[in-house]
């Protein structure tokens, strides 16, 4: 049908429709300030109704009003933009995702001088309320109230009003009162401090929470707890940065010079920085590390103390450090504990293993100063390239390298392979966690595939991937040129490398690999490959190769052997049965097929009850994909949709039911699939397909008219039957002269629920509604035929986004609706009441 052939496809814009067009017509804007006379001018503009909220510029006001006609009007301008489904998205991820935070894709609005909270959709957060909120952070919002300062959490609790506040760990804040900041706490609800202070400070990013803040007291800096003890005196200068929450001080100075302050003890110390959490400290030249409890841990007794592998790629992970002493290496741990002495020309840090160099040698030790590898002219480094500070995942394994080549030691077993491979790599298939890794190595383009204990899993391959959509534990591999699948969890070659590819499908109800021979030099005829079938232990299901499967349902697949022998595989129980035809083709049915002796006629087969129905059919559709041209008395049968087919020959177009039952034989020049109960069919004069004007009706599964062919359908319009159903619903058009006029249809009860006397009828929110035009005026009507909004309107606005194309599971509504009449906008309700802005 013409008007429903264009159905609108355009996404986030309004159309309307309007008395001078048939059509929609696109309008980026509108007129109107509320219910007076418009004109098309930028300042006042009117928008359509969108989930529950419309948009109105009235003299460039912008704001928006509810259902209710309530107005809500936006403080601010930001990224965050109200009733838009972007914003909309992001809020709602928000407060599931990340619940114990505050959102941030949240907009203030206004009402009579005062601000509030409310989402993207609408939801009211905070009531508009306060003088003004602050928002930059998700532990809290700041509010203001006749000039005294309260902090909204996350938890949806108020704190008490103060002149100032702050956020220290969730539940200490600074308050200010009377010219003072004080401690108060949540849990207690009451200040805590008995006295007051300059400022005070915290360390909200350190990744665990102090048990003490920063205070400045008389202009001077020091530390205390939250029962307000001193733990440090206030005589510093201090500024924010370096801050921390464990023994140290770092953020403090006194008469301009930076120092470390060990809290417990009160001791200050110059020229020294924190490594790990104790403090490296230069004396004479000399370099010493107190620990957290202030006691000299390595005394000073060396020229350099460092993180291992410092400013490398390679990082670094462990409680060590590297000293240096008389130009020696060696390692100590954070205790003062000596793990390596000072012995060494270079030393690197593996989690608890040590590759440690002496002149030609390099040594692999552990902890306890074991030796677990050595080598002379070679070098000893973990496998990860990149092995960051993060660690390793407990793996530990080393290669080797002696000249060109390299090899490989895996401390967790002792075991050693000597060096002969070109390249060492990590190999991790899919998301495995890093514990399993595996390690493969190469030698001219020849590989060989380690678990993280060395044990050889996989050799002499050219190649290993992924399978596409198989369980994690399985690979494909390469070997002379050909292609098999490992297990790695059974550590098994389960299918030779034999094949050309492999496709892992769902077949029926369960998951098959397809394996594609190799084809022949001589072809490249992709429809003469054969395949083996295997479940995903490796087992192969047939002995016999097969050209081709299909899946019939979820229980069986059609499967055509190398022999051109057809088998229905039951993927229940996984019984073959053999068929002595020689075609057999699916029909879109899981328990039909369509079976031929002699590949062109055939009859359907019920699987269930293995039998032939009565009646023979052409394959030709299902064969080739199309309709011949000369069909004869021959009748070709197309695929079903649901329970119902299409039949076709000289006499026209019918339907079968799924027990083989012809309901209509051929008599229609056109016909379509069903959609639901019912079909559209037509028929023309002298049975011409070609006809311009073809007589439309509708029947049920009985073969029984719904509704006569008494309507109209022009040939450009055949290709469109989808646009003339909606739910239970259809459109009935006639040719009226140069026009169409279209009625309404009720599938359920065969009535025609609005005359045929409208120009145009549209669905809107999934056929809840139609859009009605008569006379160049515009209504709404509901699927029953009731006038809604009567037509007597120039022109209704609303959003297409929501109304056209909708999801059938839209809970959104229409109303109120924009309308145009006599130079005037306004909102219409279901009720026919016009909405009060208020």
């Amino acid at each position: 049908m013409t008007s429903f052939s264009s159905y609108l496809k355009y996404k986030n814009l309004n159309f309307i429709l309007t008395a001078c067009c048939f059509t929609a017509t696109l309008c980026f804007s509108h007129p109107a300030a509320a219910q007076i006379s418009s004109s098309y001018v930028e300042e006042n503009r009117m928008a359509p109704f969108r989930n529950g909220f419309a948009k109105i510029t009235d003299k460039g006001q912008v704001y928006y009003i509810n259902v209710h006609g309530e107005k809500i009007e936006l403080a601010e301008t930001t990224p965050v933009s109200f009733n838009d489904a972007y914003s909309v998205q992001d809020y709602q991820r928000e407060i599931k995702e990340e619940a114990d935070f505050l959102p941030k894709s949240v907009l203030k609005y206004l009402k009579n001088g005062k601000i509030g909270i409310i989402s993207p959709k609408g939801d009211l957060l905070l009531a508009v309320d306060y003088d003004d909120i602050d928002i930059e952070f998700r532990q809290f919002w700041k509010v203001k109230r006749n000039g005294k300062v309260s902090l909204f959490l996350a938890d949806k609790t108020f704190l008490p009003y103060f002149d100032d506040i702050g956020y220290l760990d969730g539940e200490y804040f600074d308050v200010k009162q009377n010219g003072k900041w004080y401690l108060y706490s949540k849990s207690q609800n009451k200040v805590t401090t008995s006295q007051g202070y300059d400022a005070f400070d915290y360390c909200g990013g350190c990744g665990n929470g102090s048990t003490y803040v920063y205070a400045q007291q008389n202009g001077k800096w020091g530390v205390m707890d939250w029962s307000e003890k001193v733990l440090v005196p206030f005589k510093y200068e201090h500024a924010h940065w370096n801050m921390r929450s464990d023994k140290w001080v770092a953020s403090f100075s006194k008469n301009g010079q930076p120092l470390i302050i060990h809290i417990p003890s009160k001791r200050e110390f110059v020229d020294a920085k924190i490594l790990t959490g104790v403090l490296l400290v230069k004396e004479n030249n000399k370099y010493g590390v107190y620990g957290q409890d202030g006691d000299l841990k390595i005394p000073f007794d060396f020229d350099n103390i460092e993180l291992p592998n410092d400013n490398s790629y390679l990082g670094y992970y462990g409680d060590y450090l590297l000293t240096t002493k008389q130009h020696k290496k060696g390692i100590s741990d954070l205790s003062g504990s000596v793990i390596i002495p000072n012995e060494y020309d270079d030393i690197k840090v593996y989690d608890d293993y040590f590759v440690v160099k002496k002149q030609q040698k390099s040594y692999l030790m552990d902890k306890t100063r074991k030796v677990l590898f050595e080598i002379e002219n070679g070098e000893i480094t973990h496998v990860n390239d990149y092995f960051y500070s993060s660690g390793s995942n407990n793996l530990a394994t080393f290669k080797i390298k002696k000249g060109a080549y390299y090899g490989l030691y895996f401390a967790g077993t002792n075991t050693s392979i000597e060096p002969q491979y070109y390249k060492i790599d990590l190999f991790k298939f899919k998301n495995n966690e890093p514990k399993e890794q595996y390690i493969i190595t190469e030698k001219n383009k020849i590989s060989s595939l380690f678990d993280q204990d060395g044990h050889l899993l996989l050799s002499d391959f050219e190649g290993i991937s992924e399978l596409y959509d198989a369980p994690e534990n399985l690979m494909t591999f390469i070997k002379n040129g050909q292609m098999g699948i490992y297990d790695l969890d059974t550590r098994k070659e389960i299918i030779p490398p034999v094949y050309d590819s492999f496709i892992m499908g769902k077949f029926g109800n369960r998951n098959l690999i397809k394996a594609n021979n190799v084809r022949k030099k001589d072809t490249d005829d992709m429809d003469n490959q054969s395949s083996d079938l295997y479940d995903l232990a490796g087992k192969k299901i047939l002995e016999t190769a097969i050209q081709r499967i299909d899946t019939i349902g979820v229980k069986y697949c059609l499967i055509k052997d190398i022999k051109g022998k057809y088998l229905l595989l039951n993927m229940d129980d996984m019984e073959l049965q053999a068929f002595d035809y020689q075609s057999v083709y699916p029909i879109n049915n899981p328990n039909l097929l369509l079976v031929s002796k002699n590949d062109k006629t055939g009859v359907l087969y019920d699987i269930k009850a293995k039998k032939e129905f009565k009646g023979a059919f052409s394959v030709t559709y299902v064969k080739e994909g199309y309709l011949p041209k000369d069909p004869g008395k021959e009748t070709v049968i197309l695929p079903f949709k649901g329970d119902m087919a299409l039949l076709y020959n000289e006499k026209g177009y019918g339907y079968i039911n799924n027990t083989g039952e012809v309901i209509v034989s051929p008599k229609y020049v056109w016909a379509f699939d069903f959609r639901g109960d019912a079909a559209m069919v037509c028929q023309s004069e002298n049975s011409d397909s070609r006809a311009l004007v073809f007589k439309m009706g509708f029947i049920n599964k009985k073969g029984a008219l719904i509704f006569p062919l008494t309507y109209d359908l022009t040939n450009s319009r055949l290709n469109h039957e989808e646009s003339v159903f909606i739910n239970n619903s259809v459109f009935l058009p006639k040719v009226n002269g140069y026009e169409y006029l279209y009625g309404l249809g009720d599938l359920t009860t065969g009535k025609e629920v609005l005359p045929i006397e409208y120009t145009q009828i549209r669905a809107l929110q999934n056929g809840t509604y139609f859009l009605l035009q008569k006379n160049k005026k515009f209504g709404i009507s509901d699927a029953k035929g009731n006038i809604i909004v009567p037509i007597e309107f120039e022109e209704i606005l609303f959003d297409a986004p929501t109304f056209f194309d909708s999801p059938l599971d839209t809970k959104q509504n229409i109303f109120p609706l924009l309308v145009y009449r006599e130079a005037v906008w306004k909102y219409i309700d279901e009720k026919g009441n016009y909405l009060k802005i208020k």
